[in-house]
């Protein structure tokens, strides 16, 4: 790691060394090392915690998700082995059995039920699977002897910003490797569906009709089932969705309310007369907006002011509403008692609970368990009550005291945009060096956020502050978190205003905090690798770049990605308009102006932003004669996933703003 000085390992072996450091104290390949926690159940009967997060084989690879059991006296059991994948655990509400998502014996990604009895848990048994099917999500019935299903065609798209790019086992099995692709423009094998399973029996029920694509549902009293459903089962079709309401019985959803916007978190009241959702502008793993509730007698909708974007939805009874959300800069938790209308926050944290967006789970009457974490503080679990806060489990890894003592905790800052806006971000400093880099650390989305999280949800966040430079994680207009008129300004004005706050934000930290703003660097993935290209044409004021998962052409984009919607929404442009929005925005058609070194990251396995976006932007600026160098890994998706990639990726990148820090 740099001295003082700021005088980083030079050759690519000593830089690489540091990242290996870095990600064997952090993850623990092989020491069954939770590194997160991503879902959490608590048993309502004998208090066990059911818990499921990620953690690195000894081999390496991909991530393994697999399910922990607390015990109420402390201890912990895992289930399974790190052979499959399980995850979401969920309790009946009797607390007699535990339901949980395993590819066991169906292949990577291809997830399928399975229930064990609460006193047999090591032997859990799988009802027949969904033919062609796989499970994304599951709901009890209250009477513990149903669970809701919802499914995807084996071989769909998965989420549009998930690493991955489909659902596992699509394909059949191995494929002879001169096999074509082959697209016909319909949608078969893209279907999302929901089936009511009866776990005495086994017997299946189909709910909805053909032509119905079912991407969230929930229970919505004993004989209906809520849904948000789209003609379209593309990831596109997310975007046009609506609230449907079906006979638990079978047959098909009919609209029951049709937002303008996006809509997610659909769950209904245990009685089936209120139904809440989440809305706003967002995208389909990143899930915060407005509370709406919806009579369901009448339709009425209403918003309450409940002082928080809301992220997750848990129903304590009929008439109390349980979230978890984002009350900038920080993160909360709380129960609404839709009657009154009154709101009782129950946990409140500079940092935040949860992976992408704010999670935590309502138990009993008023606790609340929190997998809690900050940018210097590991994940762990914990009970919130009116008494306070009680420890549960700390995740921290025995050797990641030298990680931590690089990292100072994150600081709030706040600076207007050119136009008066209020913005906000966070800026984290290295420990121990005088007048730092600084790096512009841009998020995806838009519509996303930065919190005061572990690594900023990235391990390349702390990767920075530990070999020595200041990093800002702006959220500029556009970002989830602050309210639909905000998260609306970036509307038609893609890499416009949101350029200006991001610019102010750096001058704001030049001029107020101890960095070099003679050294400034910039990097981010997905919209903040579009953000990055964009930035490294209008300006040569950094030393260098890095743009991972880029969208540099808009038309190209368009045309390639699996949801062109989605950039139709945003730019509010027309890839036939020659010389409009996607010309006029498109970093590449600025890419003959750009002098400042980039290095370009992208997997082949995309279908947000496909390979060639990153692929064009090099290519012009080879032909440019500017410094680049693109790197593409063939076995990931929108993020890099797998262990091996993620070291090279951060040696990569150390190594490329180490080369060009002077360059100046």
């Amino acid at each position: 790691m740099p001295s003082p000085d700021c005088d980083l390992p030079s050759s690519a072996n000593a830089i690489e060394a540091q990242v290996r450091d870095y990600f064997e104290r952090v993850y623990r390949p092989g020491a069954a090392q939770f590194h997160g926690i991503v879902h959490v159940a608590a048993n309502p009967t004998n208090g066990m915690i059911a818990f499921s997060g990620p953690m690195m084989r000894a081999s390496g690879g991909f991530p393994v998700s697999r399910i922990g059991l607390l015990a109420p006296d402390g201890a912990v059991t895992l289930l399974g082995s790190d052979a499959a994948n399980d995850s979401q655990p969920k309790w009946s509400p009797d607390g007699r059995r535990l339901a949980f998502l395993s590819d066991r014996d169906h292949g990577a990604g291809n997830f399928q039920l399975m229930i064990a009895s609460a006193d047999a848990l090591d032997r859990a048994t799988a009802p027949a699977p969904i033919a062609g099917e796989a499970v994304e999500s599951f709901v009890w019935a209250a009477d513990s002897g149903r669970i809701l299903l919802q499914s995807a065609d084996a071989g769909a798209d998965a989420a549009g910003s998930a690493a991955t790019a489909r659902i596992g086992g699509g394909d059949g099995g191995e494929r002879p490797s001169w096999m074509p692709t082959v697209e016909t423009g319909g949608h078969d094998g893209l279907w999302r569906r929901a089936h009511i399973l009866d776990v005495e029996s086994g017997a299946l029920q189909r709910v909805g009709a053909d032509g119905q694509n079912v991407w969230e549902a929930d229970w919505c009293g004993p004989d209906a089932v809520v849904a948000i459903t789209s003609a379209s089962p593309t990831e596109g079709g997310w975007y046009q969705t609506e609230i449907a309401i079906a006979p638990a019985a079978g047959g098909a959803f009919e609209r029951f309310a049709a937002p303008e916007v996006e809509i997610a978190g659909v769950t209904a009241a245990p009685d089936g007369k209120t139904i809440a959702a989440i809305e706003g502008r967002f995208h389909r793993t990143v899930q915060l907006g407005s509370l709406i509730l919806y009579d369901r007698a009448t339709g009425a909708a209403r918003e309450p002011d409940i002082g928080a974007q809301v992220s997750a939805l848990a129903w304590r009874d009929a008439n109390r509403l349980f979230f978890a959300g984002f009350a900038a800069p920080g993160s909360v938790a709380g129960t609404l008692d839709i009657a009154s209308d009154t709101t009782v926050i129950e946990w409140r944290a500079s940092g935040t609970a949860g992976r992408k967006v704010p999670y935590a789970i309502p138990e009993g009457d008023y606790a609340v368990l929190v997998p809690g974490h900050a940018f210097d503080r590991y994940p762990y679990l914990a009970r919130s009550t009116a008494t306070g806060e009680q420890m549960l489990l700390d995740l921290t890894p025995p050797d990641l005291a030298p990680v931590q003592a690089r990292m100072k905790p994150a600081e709030v800052v706040r600076w207007q945009g050119r136009d008066g806006l209020d913005i906000l971000g966070y800026l984290a400093m290295p420990q121990g060096v005088e007048r730092p880099p600084l790096v512009a650390f841009i998020h995806g989305g838009p519509s996303h956020l930065f919190r005061d999280s572990w690594t900023f949800d990235n391990p390349l966040a702390a990767l920075l502050v530990g070999s020595g430079y200041a990093v800002l994680f702006p959220n500029p207009r556009g970002s989830s978190g602050r309210g639909l008129d905000f998260a609306s300004r970036v509307i038609g004005d893609m890499a416009g205003e949101d350029v200006h706050d991001i610019l102010a934000g750096i001058d704001h930290v030049i001029a107020n905090h101890p960095v070099d703003g003679s050294r400034l660097f910039v990097t981010g993935g997905s919209y903040g690798g579009f953000m990055t290209t964009w930035l490294v044409g209008q300006t040569g004021r950094f030393q260098a770049a890095c743009a991972i998962a880029p969208l540099t052409d808009m038309r190209s984009q368009y045309f390639t990605a699996h949801h062109p919607e989605f950039l139709s929404l945003y730019s509010e442009g027309d890839p036939y308009d020659v010389g409009g929005t996607f010309d006029q925005r498109s970093p590449l058609a600025h890419a003959n102006k750009v002098t400042t070194p980039t290095l370009l990251i992208a997997g082949e396995m995309d279908k947000t932003t496909p390979p060639a976006q990153a692929v064009q932007f090099h290519h012009a600026l080879v032909l440019a004669d500017v410094p680049t160098e693109l790197v593409l890994y063939p076995e990931e998706g929108h993020a890099a996933a797998r262990y091996e990639a993620q070291i090279d990726q951060g040696t990569r990148v150390l190594r490329w703003f180490a080369q060009w820090r002077d360059r100046n």
